[in-house]
């Protein structure tokens, strides 16, 4: 039975690439987020948005042991979590219809994220030891 969403095969370049990429777009959209965050006077959650920007910017930096990469994806991952749920809650809270919904799935796509890299982070020390 194939796996779903199964890249293992990609070619490294390419790998890289993507990598760049979408750590690059979700600080930019987070950046751009809290600086409309900033215009409505919503501080705190411009504030949430500005440090989650950063620490996307801060996984293309090449200076880092692979345990701290791991450790930063991580905190990525639930900082990612934070903002997406909290941009959710706030168009809930303003009454919005439909835009709430795709904030509150990315949040949860991020969960899932998360959840996968750590289970296989726990694989990989398991075939180590």
């Amino acid at each position: 039975m194939k796996k779903m969403f199964y890249f293992g095969r990609m070619k490294p370049k390419l790998k890289a690439k993507l990598f760049i990429f979408s750590f690059l777009i979700n600080a930019f959209i987070f950046l751009l987020g809290g600086l409309s965050l900033l215009e409505e006077g919503k501080n705190a959650l411009a504030i949430l948005q500005f440090i989650t920007a950063l620490f996307n910017l801060f996984m293309l930096l090449k200076k880092f042991s692979p345990k701290k990469r791991i450790t930063l994806n991580y905190i990525i991952l639930i900082l990612n979590i934070l903002v997406a749920a909290s941009v959710a809650f706030d168009y809930y809270f303003m009454g919005k219809e439909k835009i709430k919904y795709l904030w509150f799935f990315a949040a949860i796509m991020y969960t899932v994220a998360l959840i996968v890299q750590v289970r296989k982070q726990r694989i990989s020390e398991n075939k180590v030891s």
